[in-house]
């Protein structure tokens, strides 16, 4: 339990489901406050049930962290300066999947928002707060996409590759002020992102079959929040999940002919099953 405070307080964005979902479950114990951020009222009441049922408190958000105006006004009104906050996972994300000829301005503009400005802004509140305690933790939970990119989620890439961007900068203003910041890459995992992405020209169907074909298959939300929490807590900042993942975020900058064979490949399962 951090130093100062009655209990050790966690906030948790996209909470409602996925790595959100699991993040919150397997953190939950006794002396944990949580403050769990989603879309969904009914899925963040039966997540915050299993919470407190663990020994934690937990408060409920419904919020669209794309509505950035909404967003600030809960900060500002729930996280003065003064109070203190431990560990922000910052886990809400959408995707999009097509080509880019055929994504609309405004797919970009809402991968923007959620994806890149709402993480922005939750990090600079909250290490603005950290800052003035001298600790905290913000885990930035992010993509392989950012190092190797992803054609035919070329939007998505862009906004982690931005996310990795935030990471690679902030990290070493904090460390001055006593304040860890993590970077997740994680490859594919099963949560509910591909059923409620952005398709154009594509399908949702089409773009699991792709991706059973490239043969990597999908982590669990479950085991990668295991994995999340387990590495950040031997004190890791920049880590990817699974091992493929830490592979290829390795490989990416190394010998990027490599990752342009798995690129090209995408693409001709892309078009096959077109």
């Amino acid at each position: 339990m951090a130093e100062g405070f009655l209990m050790e307080r966690i906030v948790v964005t996209g909470a409602s489901s996925g790595i959100g979902r699991e993040l919150s479950v397997q953190l939950a114990q006794p002396g944990r406050e949580f403050w769990l951020i989603g879309r969904d009222t009914v899925r963040l009441a039966e997540v915050a049930a299993i919470v407190r049922g663990k020994g934690a408190t937990a408060e409920t958000v419904e919020l669209d962290l794309g509505d950035l105006g909404a967003a600030g006004d809960f900060l500002s009104r729930n996280f003065p300066e003064s109070k203190g906050v431990d560990w922000v996972y910052l886990c809400a994300a959408i995707t999009a999947f097509g080509e880019v000829k055929d994504t609309l301005i405004g797919d970009w503009e809402r991968l923007y928002r959620l994806n890149l400005l709402s993480p922005v802004q939750l990090a600079r509140h909250f290490y603005a707060n950290m800052a003035g305690k001298r600790r905290g933790h913000i885990v930035l939970i992010s993509s392989l996409a950012a190092y190797a990119g992803y054609p035919t989620a070329t939007a998505y890439a862009t906004m982690k590759a931005g996310l990795l961007g935030l990471y690679r900068s902030l990290y070493h203003e904090g460390a001055s002020h006593g304040i860890r910041i993590h970077h997740v890459s994680l490859g594919y995992v099963g949560t509910g992102i591909y059923k409620s992405a952005i398709y154009r020209n594509t399908t949702y169907e089409k773009t699991m079959e792709g991706i059973r074909r490239l043969g990597f298959g999908f982590l669990s939300a479950e085991e990668a929040a295991r994995k999340i929490i387990s590495e950040a807590a031997k004190g890791k900042s920049e880590f990817a999940v699974p091992a493929y993942a830490t592979a290829m975020k390795w490989v990416a900058p190394r010998m990027p002919f490599l990752i342009g064979i798995i690129h090209r490949r995408i693409m001709r399962i892309f078009r096959q099953l077109a």
